[in-house]
């Protein structure tokens, strides 16, 4: 008995996010605490249903299903985060999350299938996941996996809705000191952040000349973050509402345009910071 019928190999749970943005520990809590009830439930199915088979046999079924698919977790976060519909759009973004969808079954498959050959070949028994069959095999576990991809993105997305609903206590106004005084800007007439040595050099939209403030420019991507502030370069941090275009250079770097028409150089090491 290979147990495909109904191992969470991707059928109503899985969960999957990535490794270039870190999945938050929360999503990926709830994730996996959702894909735990799951194959609990699946497992005690098996033992009522088929009390014939040792017991053994289907909690390596849903188990060897449920690390795969954690595994895996890191991967659709990233192609979500990476790939992400408000920038690329609803049509785009569906487009290439059918493909990621696509990989991300074929990978579980046989990671799962891994699994299972290792456990029954430790119980000294044959595992057959074909059964004779793989083209039917692959469909079968190919639409529970596109289930599985569904639900983890709209665990994601609900993750994304709620951590929407802090910004607002974000203060309209960042405190700064500049030659002994101490200023307040609004994060919308930064245009960019430079490193200067031990200071950063504040560039603002209301004056030609710079701030400058003691700090480091790891800290301003800290406290400007919130705002829409991104790394464009290891000594250089854009206000993205000032960005008006882009393009590429022979090197690979980017040639930013802003608002008020200057142009600042960004590195290809940050490009998927703005793209």
């Amino acid at each position: 008995m290979s147990g495909e019928r109904s191992g969470i190999g991707g059928g109503l749970a899985g969960t999957n996010g990535i490794a270039f943005p870190v999945v938050p520990w929360k999503l990926f809590a709830a994730l996996a605490s959702f894909l735990l009830v799951v194959i609990v439930v699946n497992i005690s199915s098996h033992a009522i249903e088929d009390p014939q088979t040792a017991l053994w046999e289907p909690v390596l079924w849903e188990c060897s299903s449920y690390l795969a698919i954690l595994v895996l977790v890191p991967g659709i976060y990233c192609s979500y985060q990476r790939f992400h519909w408000q920038r690329l759009g609803v049509p785009r973004f569906l487009a290439v999350q059918i493909l990621a969808s696509i990989g991300f079954s074929l990978a579980h498959i046989a990671i799962m299938v891994g699994l299972r050959l290792l456990g029954y070949g430790l119980a000294h028994q044959h595992y057959n996941f074909a059964q004779g069959h793989l083209a039917l095999e692959l469909i079968y576990e190919g639409r529970k996996d596109a289930l599985t991809f569904l639900v983890v993105c709209g665990f994601i997305w609900v993750y994304e809705r709620l951590g929407q609903a802090v910004p607002s206590a974000l203060p309209e106004r960042i405190e700064v000191r500049s030659d002994g005084r101490t200023l307040y800007l609004t994060p919308s007439e930064i245009l960019y952040a430079e490193a200067a040595g031990n200071y950063i050099e504040l560039h603002l939209t209301t004056t030609p000349k710079p701030l400058l403030l003691r700090g480091t420019l790891t800290e301003y991507e800290k406290r400007l973050g919130a705002y829409g502030f991104a790394r464009i370069h290891r000594s250089r941090l854009l206000n993205r509402g000032h960005m008006r275009s882009f393009t590429s250079t022979t090197a690979g770097d980017l040639r930013i345009t802003l608002s008020d028409g200057r142009e600042l150089t960004g590195s290809r090491r940050f490009r998927d910071q703005i793209t």
